[in-house]
């Protein structure tokens, strides 16, 4: 009798930090998500903001692929993500156009065509339930336009940004799930252009 109580007591000491460690580790991630959230609503600048100037391009770009500045494709971004109204479904036409214009932002590697519809439908599906302000849109603009760029990015930038994608994204009022999975299917991306 006393050696099981000695031995419950032992587990129950031991037991412990095991699975107190899980939780302190997702207590410090939620921790860092309501950080990324306050940031977003206080207006901090976003981790995309110091993104390195891109690599020289060629002097002769190819026809097919022309050269867009990187301040054009974010405003183009910025409108797609303005033309998606809250309680509304997309069009056929606004879903690809937004592809395009996210295949023309990305002035290096380009991301597949299944990974960029993938995340642009689940942009789109929260989109559709969000109440993002411009200053938000203009900031979430600048994240995608980063990440499709992100080659040169150190990797705790580019987490950053992911991170920060969704902390806008739940600051809209997207919900915690679907923010993340926006967040991952956007990382996807950002995976290979990072190749």
């Amino acid at each position: 009798m006393k050696t099981c109580l000695v031995i419950a007591v032992l587990v129950g000491l031991l037991a412990q930090p095991l699975f107190g460690q899980g939780s302190a580790v997702m207590i410090k991630n939620r921790a860092k998500e309501v950080v990324n959230q306050n940031n977003v609503r206080q207006g901090v600048p976003p981790p995309s903001q110091t993104v390195p100037p891109p690599v020289p391009t060629p002097v002769n770009p190819a026809p097919s692929s022309p050269v867009v500045p990187q301040a054009q494709s974010i405003a183009k971004i910025k409108a797609d993500l303005a033309g998606f109204k809250t309680g509304s479904i997309a069009t056929a036409e606004q879903k690809q156009q937004f592809i395009k214009d996210l295949a023309v932002a990305a002035r290096a590697a380009k991301p597949s065509l299944p990974t960029v519809t993938k995340f642009v439908d689940g942009l789109i599906a929260g989109l559709s339930e969000a109440t993002l302000t411009a200053e938000q849109q203009a900031r979430l603009a600048q994240d995608i336009d980063a990440v499709l760029n992100s080659k040169p990015l150190p990797a705790s930038q580019f987490e950053a940004i992911i991170a920060d994608v969704q902390a806008i994204m739940q600051v809209g009022s997207v919900k915690r799930t679907a923010a993340t999975a926006i967040a991952n299917d956007l990382k996807a991306i950002g995976t290979e252009v990072r190749r």
